[in-house]
């Protein structure tokens, strides 16, 4: 089955975006990265002018919900006020992950300074378009959405490579810019003009790329990230990527900064105690899924899939090992790769498969919540 197309547009601060329940908008955290102030900061503006939720995002963002035409001019005058929201667009035309624990002032620190500084000066690009920047020691990023990839070769010197191409080509933190303009009016001049292609990927499976850009592999030190201790710091997943104002101004309170990463995970500093409310191993089995905002924050969305997912949880049904995929729709927007199972609202009811994506066509269709939970038992 083909994937359903997307509704509405990518959020921004300066753009919001209506859903179930109000206007929502969406934080790009600069170096993905929150100083405690900001968080509470945003906190207490969440409560004040949403409705006290907000969403951690597969990119490392971070969005707010529940705002009104009334109060998303007072919680951008706030975000504006603490450095979060510029005055133009610029900051919000750029997708950028950042390897977990990037040091500051690394050679990773100043790629991404560097974007940030040319921004202005990239060509119309689709929304969703991204960077990943992952030149450290490890590949961390490998996983996740982007379209091109700041890397390194097996000889430590910086590759710059398009996502969907197993090859790169070596840059240099003097011609960085020029070559990331260069490849991003390749991509722009090599559009399909009547049909263009939203990402990188799509693009490549249709056409060949330059020799010159693809001479070189990556390295091949991968790495995964998951709840615990690492680095030093404490890395904490939220259940179901869903955040209250509250929890977040505990973080806020317990550490100097806040980190957005990868798996909806953030890092935080090593503190002794958190609520149970966190995620703080990777074997709790709450990591184990993945659910979509559901109803009543989502309008596409025919089920409750937080109210589901935490149901699922307390049930015992969940299988160590297994990953699992709540997705109010077909559309699947929570996650953009197979699970082993998959959880699909349809028309109020529950469609069931395995080893797929929310897309798929279901094992088990149109079933009541009863008959779901006597299926996965």
């Amino acid at each position: 089955m083909n994937k359903p197309s997307a509704k509405g547009w990518c959020p921004s601060t300066l753009i919001p975006m209506k859903s179930g329940d109000g206007l929502l908008i969406r934080i790009k955290p600069p170096f993905s990265r929150l100083t405690s102030r900001q968080a509470q900061k945003i906190a207490i503006l969440s409560e004040r002018y949403g409705n006290g939720f907000l969403d951690i995002t597969n990119r490392a963002n971070l969005q707010i919900r529940g705002l009104s035409q009334n109060t998303y001019p007072l919680m951008l005058k706030g975000l504006q006020d603490i450095g979060i929201s510029g005055k133009n667009d610029v900051p919000d035309r750029i997708n950028l992950v950042l390897c977990p624990f990037i040091p500051y002032q690394s050679i990773g620190w100043r790629c991404a300074k560097m974007l940030y500084d040319a921004a202005g000066d990239f060509p119309n690009l689709p929304v969703k378009f991204g960077f990943a920047i992952d030149c450290g020691r490890k590949r961390y990023l490998s996983g996740i959405s982007a379209d091109i990839r700041i890397e390194r070769d097996n000889s430590n010197k910086l590759l710059i490579r398009f996502d969907g191409c197993k090859k790169g080509f070596v840059s240099s933190e003097k011609t960085f810019k020029s070559d990331i303009l260069e490849a991003l009016n390749w991509f722009s001049s090599s559009q399909n003009k009547k049909l263009p292609y939203e990402r990188m990927h799509q693009l490549l499976m249709n056409i060949d790329v330059p020799d010159i850009y693809a001479k070189t592999k990556p390295q091949e030190n991968k790495k995964s990230l998951n709840p615990g201790f690492e680095e030093d710091r404490q890395v904490i997943s939220i259940p179901f990527g869903q955040l209250k104002a509250n929890q977040l101004l505990q973080l806020a309170d317990n550490s100097q900064e806040i980190i957005f990463t990868i798996n909806r995970c953030l890092i935080i500093d090593k503190i002794p105690k958190l609520s149970g409310e966190f995620i703080k191993t990777k074997n709790d089995l709450r990591y184990n899924v993945t659910a979509c905002t559901g109803m009543p924050g989502c309008a596409s969305a025919s089920i409750d899939t937080k109210r589901l997912a935490l149901k699922l949880s307390e049930s015992e049904l969940i299988q160590f090992g297994k990953s699992y995929h709540l997705s109010g729709c077909k559309k699947g927007c929570a996650l953009q790769t197979k699970s082993d199972i998959c959880i699909v609202g349809e028309n109020g009811s529950y469609n069931l498969l395995e080893n797929g994506f929310a897309w798929d066509e279901p094992k088990h269709a149109s079933l009541s919540e009863v008959a779901l939970f006597n299926k996965l038992v």
